[in-house]
């Protein structure tokens, strides 16, 4: 609640009210024996605007920078806060407070003790004396010593006073003024974020079956070492332990997330389409990331707090809770304030921030001040301590609130390009940068034209491509050509590989040479066109493709439209037929329905359509897996679906089965009931009685164990009923041994039989155990 002039002035002693009085050069009429009247005029006098605007233009050097501060932070602060802020800033010089405020143990904060005759008491010793602000004691006015020449409490600014001041020395955003001049560069640290952003999902995209994540949803250590050794190589792997403990991977990571350009699917990271975003202007992609930084929840700077330990913290991929996200709203508006280009101490920004705003990351309504660190005192439910040492309630403050001002300065707004550190490593201070005006501007800013390195093409294959090299550029080049270098230009080499790639993704020659030309403003040298067109044709001679989705049409003008669509990749096999790869599937659809196309799918079946075309069985199928031609030739498709799952016959040439050729076929798709299937079909007489226990023995096709035992000694059979009430009876149950399996079956055999079966079933591939589980328990029992 905000107290009225009366009701400070009433708090005063009188002594004060009267040298108040003699330093403004107040007079009040005498005889007035009504005291309460007579406040009431000295307010009217002290308090007049004129005479405050009087009072105020009096000031000068620290006088006027304290009164300013505690104007701009809402007229109240506890001026132990506003000198420690003052000796940081630098506005009391060299002196004792400046050595008393040094960093203790630990990085703790001691506060600079007052002195009477020091500058900071005797600043404020003459604001109140002219009464421009007012002085209390942990909020009681009560027993105050105005001529003690020490005043540690609460500074409170009254409320004309603050209204006078603002019209006189109005608080301005140095970032504001700079966003309305033309700038023509965002800064090398959005550049670096930007190209961090391509490599990381360059590198997600080059593995083709993506990048395992935990049950956390953090990176797989081999993945994360894949991503290590790809985007950031300097980083010593045998140090981390898991993808938190490199932030900036985890903030890019997280950020293409949000941008859309990665995608999880069943445990894996994909890679999403991303052409469109950079193709995006560099500034617009920049504020786009800022944006996504200061309103999403997506990134929490609590687990990177320096010096303290939170228990038990947040998930690793937790949402972060809105208080936390709008207490870094509240950094980066205070940050505004922040003249551009000028070295801050994390220090003094962080005792600045005090100033503004005593309640960051703690609401007051969570508990009483004194407990919020403990768990069940504040919105999070977590416990905060030291990592050394006692976390005080007073000082604790610079350890927990102020790491996370210097988390989020440090990483985020540095990670973005809006400031810069003066080391990597443990920072002590930290400047925003010009280009910040861009970046973080309300409204789109005024900026000249964005300027794009030379495409160069040389004789050798070699594309060269100068600063400042687009994203957009390179994921084009990186379609048909392989990336060399990337450090100061960007350096690649056409190869009939990288060329014959772009091909099966739905390019030709013809659209990557008109690529080139725009984009180097010249003609191809001849001999690298001439290579395009004889690398196309050579990988068109042949064509054989598995797996593709067709779309067919009854318009060609519907085709015309979407093959304009680049970004959809798709190729066109004739005027109303395309290829269309998966992944682009969705899309394609959308595209569709937006044009009132609903398209019908169908799906192929699982077996060759072509094999299932031929009549009738080409083959005889004898005894030892040769397939034996019944005509001179072989219906070609048929031929061609048999040699997937056999080899050439050494002697004859012809089609034979083979344990090896069985496991082979399985390895690339076939299923074994398929391979019986074909062979049932396209064999005279079917799969000999003798092959087909070898074929499914090659091939895994019994489910339960394929060992065959021999039972020798006597077998009791007997009804499921009568012999659970044998097994009650102890004599009887006693002589009884174990059951024998359910899933095996038993069959009688001659005993004259008995020697020609053991050498059939070896022929055949089984395994025959002349004693059984059965036997040896019945063996061990007895």
């Amino acid at each position: 609640m905000e107290l009225s002039e009366l009701e400070l002035l009433r708090t005063v002693p009188a002594y004060h009210v009267q040298a108040m009085l003699r330093a403004r050069r107040v007079k009040v009429p005498a005889g007035n024996e009504d005291e309460g009247n007579e406040l009431e005029q000295i307010v009217a006098r002290l308090f007049e605007p004129g005479a405050l605007i009087e009072a105020l233009s009096e000031l000068r050097g620290l006088e006027k920078r304290l009164l300013c501060e505690l104007v701009w932070c809402g007229g109240r602060a506890n001026s132990r806060d506003l000198a420690l802020y003052a000796t940081y800033a630098g506005l009391l010089g060299e002196g004792n407070e400046l050595e008393d405020a040094r960093p203790g143990m630990n990085g703790s904060v001691q506060y600079p003790a007052a002195y009477s005759h020091g500058r900071f008491e005797m600043a404020l010793h003459l604001l109140l004396l002219r009464g421009l602000i007012f002085w209390s004691q942990k909020t009681q006015f009560a027993s105050l010593d105005y001529a003690s020449g020490i005043h540690d409490g609460m500074l409170i600014v009254p409320a004309s006073v603050k209204e006078a001041a603002l019209k006189l020395w109005p608080p301005t955003k140095p970032l504001s003024a700079l966003a309305e001049e033309q700038l023509y560069d965002v800064g090398a640290g959005a550049r670096t974020l930007q190209r961090m952003l391509y490599l990381y999902w360059s590198a997600v995209t080059a593995a083709r079956e993506g990048l395992t994540l935990l049950n956390n949803g953090l990176l797989a250590r081999s993945a994360l070492r894949y991503i290590v050794e790809r985007v950031d190589d300097r980083t010593r792997l045998e140090q981390i332990r898991s993808e938190t403990d490199i932030p900036y991977l985890l903030f890019v990571r997280l950020l293409l997330l949000k941008l859309g350009l990665l995608r999880v699917q069943g445990g894996t990271l994909l890679a999403a389409p991303a052409r469109t975003y950079f193709r995006q202007p560099l500034l617009e992609r920049a504020r786009r990331c800022y944006q996504l930084a200061l309103e999403d929840a997506f990134w929490n700077e609590i687990p990177y707090l320096p010096e303290v330990n939170v228990r038990p913290g947040p998930a690793p991929l937790e949402a972060v809770h809105s208080e936390i996200l709008r207490s870094r709203q509240t950094v980066i508006e205070r940050l505004k304030y922040e003249e551009v280009g000028e070295w801050i101490t994390f220090p003094a920004f962080i005792a600045h921030m005090k100033l503004f705003a005593p309640y960051l990351l703690f609401p007051r309504q969570y508990g009483p001040r004194a407990e919020r660190y403990s768990t069940g005192c504040n919105p999070y439910n977590w416990d905060f301590r030291l990592r050394k040492g006692w976390l005080t309630p007073r000082e604790g403050w610079y350890a927990v609130e102020g790491g996370f001002i210097q988390t989020v300065v440090s990483q985020m707004l540095t990670w973005l390009g809006i400031t810069e550190l003066d080391h990597a490593e443990k920072p002590t201070r930290f400047r925003l940068l010009p280009e910040a005006a861009l970046i973080m501007a309300e409204r789109e800013p005024v900026t000249g034209d964005e300027i794009q390195g030379r495409l160069i093409v040389q004789p050798n294959f070699e594309l060269v491509v100068l600063a400042p090299v687009s994203e957009g550029l390179l994921i084009s080049l990186d379609r048909f050509a392989e990336r060399i270098d990337l450090e100061h230009v960007a350096r690649y080499r056409l190869s009939k590989a990288s060329v014959v790639r772009a091909i099966q993704q739905g390019l030709n020659a013809e659209k990557i040479t008109r690529f080139l030309e725009t984009e180097s403003h010249s003609t191809l040298p001849q001999n690298v066109a001439y290579s395009l067109k004889e690398w196309e044709r050579q990988a068109r001679r042949v064509e054989l493709w598995r797996k593709v989705i067709l779309l067919e049409v009854e318009d060609p003008a519907v085709l015309d439209e979407l093959c304009a669509q680049e970004e959809l990749y798709v190729r066109r096999l004739s005027s109303t037929l395309v290829e269309v790869l998966p992944e682009r599937m969705q899309e394609i659809r959308e595209w569709l329905w937006q044009r009132a196309l609903l398209p019908a799918q169908t799906e192929a079946p699982a077996h060759s359509p072509l094999a299932g075309e031929a009549g009738g069985p080409q083959w005889r199928l004898l005894e030892d897996g040769v397939l034996q031609p019944l005509y001179p030739v072989v219906d070609l498709f048929v031929a061609a679906e048999a040699e997937r799952f056999c080899e050439q016959h050494k002697t004859h040439g012809g089609f034979c089965l083979t344990p090896d050729s069985v496991r082979q076929a399985l390895k690339q798709g076939m299923e074994l009931e398929g391979i019986i299937r074909f062979l049932q079909r396209y064999c005279l007489d079917g799969i000999p009685g003798s092959l087909l226990p070898r074929l499914k023995l090659w091939g895994d096709g019994y489910s339960a164990s394929t060992s065959i035992y021999l039972e020798q000694g006597p077998l009791l059979r007997l009804p499921e009923q009568v012999l659970q009430d044998l097994h009650g009876d102890e004599q009887v149950s006693a002589l009884l041994g174990p059951t024998l399996e359910p899933e095996y079956r038993f069959v009688r055999i001659s005993p004259s039989n008995l020697e020609r079966l053991r050498a059939l079933l070896r022929e055949r591939g089984f395994a025959l155990d002349e004693f059984s589980q059965f036997q040896k328990n019945s063996s061990e029992s007895s």
